[in-house]
């Protein structure tokens, strides 16, 4: 999985590529933990991909623990329908989603 950031104001924008892989999730947790406590963060996921849905299962829950368990703030973009449909069955209910980056933004 590769990360690209970018920053728009007090918003960082966290664009996801390439495959999720389980193994990962808690590298990836710790590194958002590390970095992005007290921000707000908007994920990108339209440019990443999955193998089994055991991994994205166990990412979406490290993405509900970090809005969670800490004071960042995070909303989701850009999921594909495959991602969606997964998404509907995970218990990230607190997690927002929204169709691009642009409407994650606005809803700050």
């Amino acid at each position: 999985m590769e990360v690209k950031l970018v920053l728009d104001g007090d918003i960082t924008v966290v664009s996801l590529s390439g495959r999720i892989e389980i193994e990962k999730t808690q590298s990836f947790k710790k590194a958002c933990l590390q970095n992005f406590s007290d921000r707000k963060v908007v994920f990108c996921m339209k440019n990443l991909h999955f193998v089994g849905s055991s991994g994205i299962q166990s990412f979406f829950g490290v993405l509900n623990e970090l809005n969670a368990g800490s004071r960042m703030n995070v909303k989701i973009a850009g999921l594909t329908p495959d991602f969606q449909r997964l998404f509907s069955f995970s218990e990230c209910a607190s997690l927002e989603v929204h169709e691009s980056i642009e409407g994650a933004l606005q809803s700050f």
